[in-house]
C-alpha cells in the first residue's frame, strides 16, 4: 500500500505561478514539473504554458486514479486524447514555433506486484529509504544536473548570476535547445504534445524491503542531492521523515541564499520551483 504522508511546493518567484503540480491517488502518486515558459505571453488561458500543462496532466492523473502502473502506451494515450487535442484547439490549429511548445518532467509511481514500479520523463526524482536503511534513487538522467551546470556557467561569464535569463544570448540558446526536445533521432525527451515521447519514458521497478519511505521529488527539490550534496538517497528521506519536508525547504532555500550569484553552484535561476511528495510503502 502506497499512502500520503506529507507534500511540499515551493515557487521558485513568489511573484511568479507555480509552474510544478503533484499528487496521489489509491497505490500510484505523481510529480510533475512544467518547463519554464521562455516567451512572455503565454498561448493558454493560465498565468504559464508550463502551468497549464501541469495542470491538465494532472487532472489526467487524478481522474485516472488507479493503481495499476502508468504504461507507455496509456501516456501515449493521455497525449493523443487529451494534451493535444487541448492544445490544438487553443491555437486554432495554427503552427507555434517549437521552443513555444509546452512541456514538462513527470515521475509516476505506483505500489503493484510487490514492488514499486515507475515511469517517468525528463528531470524528476524518486528516492527511497528502505526497511533496512538501504538508500534507492531512480528517474531522471545521470548527467542531467551536469548539463545545467556547463551551460549555466558558461552564460554567467556573460551575463553574471543566475538572473541570466534575462540576457539576450542565454534565451537564444535556450530556445534552441528547447526546440530540440522530442525530436525523432533526438537525445532529450519530455512529456508534450508528441505522443512519441512516451515511447522514450523510462520504466523501472525498486523492490523495497517493507516498510518504505518514498519522496518524489521535482528537480528544484532533488537539487538538495543532486545539486548541492547536502543529501544522499537515504538521508534526504531520513530527514524528510525526522525534520520534515518544511524543514528540508528551508534548508534549501538557504543554501541557494547563501550561493545567490551562483558562483559556488551555477544555475540559471536562484531558485527553482520546488516539490516534494513524502509516501510510505507497506
Amino acid at each position: 500500500m502506497l499512502t500520503f504522508v506529507e507534500a511540499i511546493s515551493l515557487a521558485g518567484d513568489r511573484n511568479k505561478q507555480n509552474d510544478d503540480a503533484c499528487g496521489n491517488a489509491r497505490d500510484c502518486a505523481w510529480i510533475i514539473d512544467g518547463a519554464t515558459d521562455l516567451h512572455t505571453d503565454p498561448i493558454s488561458p493560465e498565468a504559464s504554458d508550463a502551468a497549464w500543462i501541469a495542470q491538465v496532466l494532472n487532472a489526467a492523473l487524478h481522474s485516472r486514479a488507479g493503481n495499476a502502473p502508468m504504461t507507455r502506451a496509456q501516456l501515449r494515450g493521455t497525449v493523443e486524447g487529451l494534451i493535444a487535442p487541448r492544445w490544438s484547439e487553443l491555437t486554432n490549429g495554427a503552427p507555434v514555433e517549437r521552443w513555444k511548445l509546452p512541456t514538462a518532467s513527470v515521475l509516476i509511481a505506483s505500489d503493484h506486484d510487490g514492488a514499486l514500479q515507475g515511469l517517468d520523463l525528463g528531470d524528476c526524482r524518486c528516492f527511497a529509504l528502505d526497511a533496512q536503511g538501504a538508500g534507492h534513487s531512480a528517474g531522471s538522467r545521470a548527467n542531467a544536473t551536469d548539463d545545467e551546470q556547463h551551460r549555466a556557467r558558461d552564460a554567467a561569464k556573460r551575463a553574471g548570476a543566475p538572473a541570466s535569463l534575462r540576457d539576450p544570448e542565454t534565451m537564444a540558446m535556450l530556445r534552441t535547445a528547447r526546440a530540440q526536445h522530442n525530436l525523432p533521432g533526438g537525445s532529450y525527451w519530455v512529456f508534450g504534445l508528441q505522443p512519441e515521447c512516451a515511447e522514450h519514458a523510462r520504466v523501472w521497478t525498486l523492490p523495497l524491503a517493507r516498510p518504505a519511505h518514498v519522496l518524489l521529488c521535482t528537480d528544484g527539490f532533488s537539487a538538495l542531492v543532486d545539486r548541492y550534496r547536502a543529501y544522499d538517497a537515504a538521508g534526504i528521506v531520513r530527514a524528510a521523515l525526522d525534520k520534515g519536508l518544511q524543514e528540508l525547504g528551508r534548508e534549501l532555500r538557504a543554501i541557494e541564499a547563501a550561493d545567490a550569484s551562483g558562483a559556488q553552484h551555477p544555475r540559471f535561476k536562484r531558485s527553482d520551483d520546488a516539490t516534494a511528495l513524502l509516501l510510505r510503502l507497506t
